[in-house]
């Protein structure tokens, strides 16, 4: 396989097999130099010289060093107030970091040490694999999905005046801050033990990871070129320091490097004639094992990880940089911290497909089984979260985990980038087959599906294979009649904290299994009724896990608002025949989401851990453990389109729960 560029060479077929031998030595994903990202000839020293460079002192303001030298601190203060402060201060020394680190990602000699590792090597498997068995294979079948659902990108564009109603300059001032607080959605609402400082200034560090992602590709978000998105990250990279920042930032530049070379794997890969050959030749189809290795620097999960999981409400799970060391010991941890990945595959599965990505696990789980291997997936993730809380393998971050994945379930679901609701809209408005794939489950058919999901042990959702590692209870279990009983005593898991006394949990229970039958059994018109009442699941839950209200009522009214406009807007929307939200309503509930949210951390720690919880808690299970799950449509539905359901028998894959 020829050179992409005169730098940089793509491995060819016998070096991939060679390179993916050694991957399988891989002991600590978490690790750039033990991934083999950072082996080639002068990738180190150019790293190297990027950290040292970093280490000087910010517009020559004092280092604020915490006594017992924290691995993050802060350098100093911030100034930037999230959909407060009428634009996003700049620093000279963040906006020289940021050049320092972006002029390391592109550098040859770290883009050729990515290209030349395992985890690059999956790649261009993946992408081969991708496109012998859906680009060529089932070209026909996706393409009427492409068509229908909206073009991915250009959503800062469509946010600049929602901000400048919120105090904004102006559009070019709002650019930036439309950035940042992409990332901090994500971050209020999955590491919710943090300092809302520490938390907003991690966010900001991380829009570095956007800047080689976004800019120039098919699905660029609109905000300008890398010198904004420096700016988006200026201080954060002016005011946070310590070893496990440097690790981050050393992170961010392998992860960029890496975003480069899969470009250019995925485009040589394009050329070839004969995938099938190549996929043979590179050593076999790609492991799910393999995959997630290379996803999670594909998708920038360590340093992302790294940054939040750095600060004092997270250190009992994590060793000196970040690193949450417990996921090694717990299967159920690792499933729970991979949930970021897999609700990102999800709502991306028809965008990917229409961008020729092909980093994708529905998609190459697809590819490698066919729909067999994905229907049920959304509901095997509804599971990961629930598993978790349940496990009492004695390893610490259970909690934290379950936490983790809420946080990335409402990330992706609500955030503008990825449009999960307009896609959904689009597809049920497609009419024949598509509306019919896609369509909510009907009355009295919708708790069984995620109710009756099992997941099998192991770390990971499929099985060498590609063969779906969950499955239905077998027919002796189930439980006729009692869906509702096991659901509401895992959404009372999610939304509690573990000390709760037990009456006050078993009156929780109580309203979510009425909430829950009627969810089951309610006709679609008749669904947007029950917004209300998942907001009197979330009074409860608060009842129950906070004694004094007072401080909390401001939030927790807000709070309570957004679960209903969710329930409304997110779950059930379209389905009972009223016309759908005002323009820029997606956009606002994303940003009311993250204003509430962050908002609340102000709070006393204990105070605001809880109302946090709380609202995860129920607004996760109203998504997910109702029966209408969004992501459940979304697999389910591609699946049902790629399968021969007049071949399956009844409650199987392609007729359960229609």
């Amino acid at each position: 396989m020829s050179s992409e560029s005169p730098s940089v060479t793509v491995p060819g077929p016998a070096h991939v097999r060679d390179l993916r031998a050694q991957g399988e030595r891989i002991t600590d994903g978490w690790d750039a130099a033990a991934c083999g990202l950072t082996a080639g000839r002068g990738c180190a020293e150019r790293l190297t010289r990027m950290e040292a460079a970093l280490h000087r002192e910010p517009d020559g303001a004092p280092r604020m060093r915490c006594a017992d030298e924290l691995p993050m601190y802060m350098v100093q203060e911030p100034v930037y107030e999230p959909y407060r402060s009428a634009e996003i201060p700049r620093y000279e020394a963040g906006e020289r970091a940021a050049r320092h680190i972006l002029s390391a990602a592109f550098a040859p000699e770290v883009i050729q040490s990515v290209m030349q590792s395992p985890l690059l090597a999956t790649a261009q498997v993946t992408s081969a694999q991708i496109q012998a068995g859906l680009w060529t294979a089932r070209k026909d079948s996706l393409a009427p999905l492409i068509e229908a659902v909206p073009r991915k990108g250009g959503e800062v564009d469509r946010i600049l005046g929602e901000y400048c109603l919120r105090h904004a300059k102006s559009p070019l001032h709002a650019v930036p801050m439309a950035m940042r607080d992409f990332i901090l959605l994500w971050f209020a609402a999955a590491f919710i033990r943090v300092d809302g400082r520490m938390l907003d200034l991690c966010g900001s560090t991380s829009c570095l990871m956007m800047a080689v992602d976004y800019v120039a590709a098919r699905d660029d978000a609109g905000g300008g070129g890398h010198a904004a998105y420096a700016t988006a990250a200026s201080e954060g990279l002016a005011c946070l320091g310590g070893t496990s920042v440097t690790q981050a930032l050393r992170d961010t530049v392998v992860v960029d490097a890496v975003l480069r070379a899969r470009d250019i794997t995925t485009t040589a890969t394009s050329r070839i004639t004969d995938p099938n050959g190549f996929v043979d030749a590179a050593g076999g189809p790609v492991t799910p094992k393999e995959y997630m290795r290379a996803r999670w620097w594909d998708a920038a999960m360590v340093p992302y990880h790294r940054l939040p999981m750095s600060t004092p409400g997270y250190r009992h799970v994590t060793d000196e940089l970040g690193t949450f060391t417990a996921a090694d010991r717990c299967g159920a941890i690792k499933r729970a911290i991979d949930c970021a990945i897999r609700y990102n595959e999800i709502v991306d599965i028809v965008p990917d497909c229409a961008n020729g990505e092909s980093f994708n696990e529905v998609l190459l789980a697809l590819a490698s089984r066919g729909g067999h291997a994905v229907y049920g997936y959304a509901d095997a993730l509804a599971r990961v979260t629930d598993d978790v809380l349940r496990c009492d393998c004695g390893a610490s971050g259970h909690e934290e985990a379950a936490e983790i994945a809420m946080g990335d379930c409402l990330f992706y679901l609500l955030t503008t980038r990825y449009q999960m609701r307009k896609q959904l809209q689009c597809l049920s408005a497609a009419g024949g087959a598509i509306q019919r794939a896609y369509a909510q489950r009907p009355p009295g058919a919708r708790l069984e599906a995620v109710a009756s999901t099992t997941l099998r042990p192991g770390n990971l959702l499929h099985s060498d294979a590609w063969e779906p590692l969950w499955k239905p209870v077998e027919a002796a279990h189930r439980m006729p009649g009692r869906w509702a009983n096991h659901l509401a005593r895992r959404a009372a898991r999610r939304s509690l904290p573990a000390d709760t006394a037990a009456c006050d949990r078993d009156r929780c229970e109580t309203v979510i299994t009425s909430l829950l039958v009627d969810c089951d059994n309610a006709p679609n018109h008749s669904l947007p009724t029950l917004a209300k009442r998942w907001g009197d699941v979330f009074d409860g839950v608060l009842t129950a896990a906070v004694a004094d209200h007072a401080l909390l009522r401001q939030h927790s009214l807000a709070l309570r608002e957004l679960i209903e406009r969710i329930w409304l807007h997110c779950v059930v929307d379209g389905d009972d025949g009223t016309p759908h939200p005002a323009e820029r309503a997606d956009e606002q509930l994303a940003m009311d989401t993250t204003q509430a949210l962050f908002a609340t951390y102000g709070l006393p720690p204990t105070e605001g851990w809880a109302i946090r919880r709380a609202f995860s808690g129920v607004a996760t299970s109203a998504v997910e453990l109702s029966g209408l799950s969004p992501y459940s449509r979304m697999t389910d539905g591609i699946s049902r389109i790629l399968l021969d359901t007049t071949r399956t028998r009844r409650g199987e894959v392609g007729d359960r729960g229609r």
